[in-house]
């Protein structure tokens, strides 16, 4: 009986022991289905925004294609309004500068005009002032001739003046000279003298 209740004892545990084992798989189990329904919510929450950011960025790279184009238009549209301005400021330049063409043609006609009867009023009176000039000159030429005699003859004069001068001061130099050369000459001759006196002295005194 002790035998039967041990192992009517080993029994319950194992059978604890086998319970609690179904447990505890059911309950790994359980787990694992919660953290793979979790993954999956993950990963679908993951997917549902890589969709949305993909979306998002298609619909911001069609925005982003639709503004160049936009842009484009607007480049093209601003290039045939600034042609077409070009063509008309050409245009109102060529008028314009036509204008000044005839304007300058008119002016130089008028300048020219204006000379021609300058030109012939100068030749007329030039033409009365020759006869003029001419006596002028006559009387100029004279006074000039005149004059140039008479500067020709104070330059000859003057010349005649500095030569006198100048022969008389190289006669007053070689006059000097001489008198230096002359007056060299003694001195040279009364220091000889002195020396021979000096020399015979000294033999004088020598024999005394």
């Amino acid at each position: 009986q002790a035998w039967e209740q041990k192992q009517e004892k080993q029994r319950q545990i194992f059978a604890e022991m086998l319970h609690f084992n179904v447990e505890s798989q059911r309950l790994k189990d359980q787990q694992r289905e919660r953290e793979r329904l979790e993954d999956e919510r993950v990963l679908e929450q993951q997917r549902q925004k890589a969709e949305r950011e993909a979306a998002l960025e298609a619909e911001q790279e069609q925005l982003r294609l639709e503004k160049e184009k936009e842009l484009a238009r607007l480049r093209a549209t601003q290039e045939r309004a600034q042609d077409w301005q070009a063509e008309l400021d050409a245009l109102r330049a060529k008028r314009n500068q036509e204008a000044a063409d005839r304007e300058w043609r008119r002016r130089e006609l008028e300048k020219a005009r204006r000379k021609v009867e300058l030109e012939q009023q100068l030749r007329q009176d030039q033409l009365e002032q020759v006869a003029q000039k001419e006596q002028y000159l006559a009387m100029q030429v004279e006074q000039d001739r005149q004059e140039f005699q008479r500067v020709l003859r104070a330059h000859q004069e003057q010349l005649e003046r500095e030569k006198l001068e100048r022969e008389q001061r190289e006669l007053r130099q070689r006059a000097h000279a001489e008198d230096l050369r002359r007056q060299i000459q003694e001195l040279r001759q009364q220091r000889e003298r002195e020396r021979v006196a000096f020399i015979e002295e000294g033999r004088q005194q020598e024999l005394e």
